[in-house]
């Protein structure tokens, strides 16, 4: 039984939080001195944020009844241990509640260690914690807002990491350009994830990107569309000197993200879409990992 609550905390989105951080961190060290201390217990703290909305996703998606009827995949349709009774649900809420209320303290340390970006820290803490309670119950019903919303929310985990271990804003519209790559790719991977279930998304109320366009057919010119924004401010942060020009080694994952974008066109049923949602997110963590490790290798 413990073991299946340690599941339901665990995602793969957890992965995503951290390289989100893991960019932030090392766009920080990459454009000055940097408490990595600080950084990696920031990390830490939007690793457990995201594994407080997971489980706030999980359980109110039990209690609509959605979860009852959503495709279960690696990367779709919830845990389903809470489907399958492995869990409890007021169990699942209290383990959400509290994960949550130990990131809020790691982010009020992470504060109080750079006091001189308090005020802009103190803001994306705040939106933060109102993603995290708002997002399954409140913020997924508000048409085309779930996947701006998660980009901008994954943006903002690798700007807090860069502001806290920095403890200033030097630099900062370059590193922000870089987190942003990154959050766009996680809404990207958030569209491809959808597609299995718009039908159940649509029925209890959930306005994706995904169901708002009608289904597979026009939720692959969306993807394409988030992909073709991220690529076209990568040329543009090189471009104007805003980001490392070996950043441009991430355009090698354009005939991939076409590649997924054609999946997603050609949906046919969740288990066939499965590879083409773990090569969205593969890619997606693998064009992360190249934006860090631009930054690192240039440090050596």
């Amino acid at each position: 039984m413990i073991r299946d609550y340690i599941k339901e905390t665990r995602e793969p989105t957890l992965l995503l939080s951290a390289l989100s951080g893991i960019v932030g961190l090392s766009a920080a060290m990459y454009y000055g001195r940097a408490s990595i201390a600080v950084g990696i217990l920031a990390i830490v703290g939007a690793v457990l944020a995201q594994a407080s909305v997971n489980m706030l996703d999980d359980y109110f998606d039990f209690k609509t009844g959605l979860d009852m009827e959503t495709s279960k995949t690696g990367f779709s349709g919830g845990s389903g241990l809470l489907v399958s009774g492995r869990v409890m649900p007021v169990n699942v809420l209290a383990i959400a509640l509290a994960v949550l209320a130990a990131a809020s303290v790691i982010g009020a340390y992470a504060l109080l260690s750079a006091p001189g970006v308090a005020l802009a820290v103190l803001v994306l803490i705040a939106v933060g914690g109102a993603g995290v309670l708002l997002y399954a119950k409140h913020l997924t019903r508000i048409p085309f807002l779930a996947e701006p919303f998660v980009a901008a929310c994954f943006a903002l985990i690798g700007i807090g990491v860069f502001l806290v271990a920095s403890d200033g804003a030097a630099h900062f519209w370059s590193a922000a350009a870089a987190c942003a790559l990154a959050g766009i790719q996680i809404g990207a991977v958030l569209i491809a994830n959808e597609v299995p279930d718009i039908g159940p998304d649509r029925k209890y109320g959930r306005r994706s990107w995904a169901v708002m366009s009608g289904g597979p057919a026009g939720a692959w010119h969306l993807y394409a569309g988030f992909q073709i924004l991220g690529f076209a401010l990568l040329v543009l942060g090189i471009a104007a000197g805003a980001l490392p020009l070996a950043h441009a080694l991430v355009l090698a994952f354009a005939p991939i993200a076409l590649y997924v974008a054609i999946g997603i066109r050609s949906y046919k049923n969740a288990k066939a879409h499965e590879r083409i949602m773990r090569t969205s997110a593969v890619m997606c963590m693998a064009y992360m990992a190249v934006l860090s490790a631009v930054y690192l290798l240039s440090l050596v």
